[in-house]
């Protein structure tokens, strides 16, 4: 049985089981969809967990997806430069390689980067239809890597139901920036079909700051992505989604004979195609996937390549035997392949050849789930998963979350975990800095939390949160080594908003990292401090406005392009606009550092001055005017909402395309928890 919330608050934090009634009646809560191998509505589930939705998204005053997911609790962004330049997002301290990155339902790390991370760079903010932010170990459920959490972003997605969308965008703004997005989606009774296209275009600025660089570093890429399913039976579904990235750009190279020639060139792309079936009690979905990337740069005539590829099947299955109570199961094969090239120096420093290699490793990993609901109000979930790497044989990772609402307003929660990280293939097999003896790194975590729905519609939640990595790999300036002893990264986190009146909203987050290595020094470019607040205005009905602020203080030292200091502390302000025309057409204007803070986060490199942009979006809707109805617990158009292929499309590896809307909640606008 199916259970649905008569209303969402804005964490999620109350929820009332139901008997299956008519889904037209009632608003769905915000979901998860990747905190466990089922969706789970928030409220329910002991991770912690933010979620950006579409309006969230156009909402942002910030210009790519990275800045906007900086001003998420326990998040940070190191952007080396503008749009286009090397972006790392870190999880509660930990650097990114700990967070692997999903896109619709693809994993796109990149396996020939320095160790195994995505860069933000590579990502368009149009066309993004949600992202959700897993905080905490997740090895258990994502196998390797997972140490810190997960990142999934959703592109296209193909509508659930019968009728047509289309949004079209454009936005122009200084550093001669210009960019435009289109989206369509379109579904039958028994198929859907949805793609997007961006294209993003700037003169950017010079990255580094320094003598010798005052050259603009100009980005440019388009975005295309697509999304399709067909309901063959009853019980199955086919699909098939896939996205493509193409991008070039300038960049500061720091080589002293040519410091502002380098040029980069990238292009990736991934598929997925899947089968979910019902057999009885029991959902399955097999998949296969494949992410390849190829990165070409170019400085002082020289040329290096690189590119990695990941093909990736999959089953899994659920048995849901009573209600509230599930058990989930499944296995999967990667094998993945990295191309690698590193520069030859003379003694005296000069470049004077290439170092080529390629290398390729597979893991096969098997997991178990179980979801109990011990009472209406107690949810508890184990999950222990078994992975065979090819180099460095098996390793179990574990973890238990727990949700128990003690009253309507209160929820309590926590969370225990064990994950590890294989070295990366770059760790291993580099040319120049590759260590092949090295061994995979271990982790324990925890947190515990609390959220709280006051009667006047304010919220608050808070999250203490530890985790400890043994045997830390880290750069030891000729190559890649095992650095023995603990590392460990804890902190709390706050989220909350309130409302001021009928029109106003004050939301914001806090964020206390005390991130250290196992000398017990501060780990480089995490801020101790980290305040995000956001005031939105619905001035009229179709006047609307937003202020945010994000503070940031307490960094230790860190290497620059050409020295060694400590970040900057600085406060940031951001503003957005946007009128309601009617008709589905609206406009927007956008401020980014209001008051032209001059700051670095990475030594040398610079960051957005003052800078203004202004845009148009449009919607167009088109549903069928009858509709045919259908039973309890059946969608209109004679639907199922109970177990089968329509959930099966919610399932772990494959996002919701409907069921995800929700409020949107405390911590800057966000479906968030502390």
């Amino acid at each position: 049985m199916k259970h649905v919330l008569t209303s969402a608050s804005v964490l999620a934090l109350s929820t009332t089981p139901l008997l299956a009634q008519d889904a037209e009646y009632y608003q769905l809560p915000t979901l998860t969809l990747y905190a466990n191998s089922t969706p789970f509505e928030l409220g329910r589930t002991g991770t912690s967990v933010s979620v950006l939705t579409e309006r969230d998204l156009d909402d942002s005053p910030e210009t790519t997806l990275a800045d906007t997911l900086d001003t998420l609790p326990g998040v940070n962004v190191v952007t080396n430069g503008g749009p286009g330049t090397s972006s790392a997002v870190s999880i509660r301290g930990l650097p990114s390689y700990y967070a692997p990155v999903y896109i619709n339902g693809i994993e796109v790390t990149d396996s020939s980067a320095t160790q195994s991370s995505f860069n933000f760079g590579n990502i368009l903010p149009g066309g993004v239809s949600r992202v959700e932010v897993l905080k905490g170990a997740q090895s258990a459920l994502y196998g390797a890597d997972a140490v810190a959490g997960i990142v999934a972003i959703d592109l296209a997605r193909a509508p659930e139901e019968p009728g047509q969308t289309t949004k079209v965008g454009a936005e122009a703004g200084t550093y001669n920036t210009k960019s435009a997005a289109l989206s369509y989606g379109a579904a039958t009774e028994r198929a859907g079909v949805a793609f997007s296209a961006t294209r993003f275009v700037t003169d950017g600025f010079s990255a580094v700051e320094a003598d010798g660089y005052d050259e603009d570093d100009g980005f440019a890429a388009t975005q295309l992505a697509f999304d399709s399913y067909f309901q063959a039976t009853p019980d199955l579904r086919v699909g098939l989604s896939g996205f493509r990235f193409d991008a070039e750009g300038d960049y500061d190279s720091n080589d002293w004979t040519a410091p502002e020639s380098g040029t980069t060139d990238t292009e990736s792309y991934g598929l997925r195609a899947y089968a979910q079936l019902q057999t009885g009690a029991v959902a399955h979905e097999l998949a296969y996937s494949r992410y390849q990337i190829d990165r070409d740069t170019d400085a002082a005539g020289w040329s290096d390549s690189f590119g990695s590829t990941r093909d990736k099947w999959t089953y899994s299955g659920t048995w849901e035997f009573a209600a509230g109570r599930s058990l989930s199961f499944g296995a999967d094969h990667s094998l993945e392949e990295a191309d690698f090239s590193a520069p030859v120096y003379d003694a005296f420093f000069s470049r004077v050849g290439t170092a080529e290699n390629s290398e390729s490793i597979d893991n096969t990993g098997a997991y178990a789930e179980l979801a109990w609901a011990f009472t209406p109000d107690v949810d508890a979930v184990v999950t222990v998963r078994h992975d065979d790497h090819s180099e460095f044989g098996g390793e179990w990772s574990g973890r238990a979350t727990v949700s128990w609402r003690a009253t309507e307003a209160l929820t309590l929660r926590g969370a225990l975990a064990k994950g590890y990280r294989a070295p990366s293939l770059y760790e291993l097999y580099s040319p120049s800095y590759g260590n092949d003896g090295l061994e995979p790194e271990t982790s324990r975590g925890g947190e515990i939390g609390a959220d709280y729905a006051f009667a006047n519609g304010a919220t608050l939640g808070a999250t203490w949160f530890y985790t400890e990595i043994d045997d830390l790999i880290q750069y030891e300036g000729t190559g890649y080594a095992q650095v023995s002893g603990t590392s460990v990264s804890k902190g709390l986190e706050l989220a909350g908003s309130v409302p001021l009146g009928d029109r106003f909203t004050l939301s914001g987050s806090y964020t206390y990292t005390d991130a250290r290595d196992d000398d017990d020094d501060p780990l480089a470019r995490v801020p101790r401090y980290d305040l995000a607040m956001r005031l939105d205005a619905d001035i009229t009905d179709q006047l609307r406005a937003g202020l945010s602020v994000v503070h940031k203080a307490d960094y230790a030292e860190t290497w620059g392009a050409t020295v060694q200091d400590e970040s900057d502390d600085h406060t940031v302000v951001n503003a957005q606009a946007s009128y309601d025309f009617g008709n589905g057409f609206e406009g927007y204007v956008r401020i980014e550092n209001l008051f032209d803070e001059d700051y670095q986060v990475v030594p040398d490199y610079q960051t957005t001055g003052r800078a203004y942009y202004a845009g148009i979006r449009a919607r167009f809707d088109a549903r069928p005017t009858r509709r045919r109805p259908g039973p309890p617990g059946w969608r209109g158009g004679g639907r199922r909402r109970g177990p089968g292929p329509r959930r099966l499309s919610q399932r772990l590896h494959r996002p919701a395309r409907a069921a995800a809307r929700g409020a949107r909640t405390a911590g800057l606008g966000l479906a968030a928890r502390a």
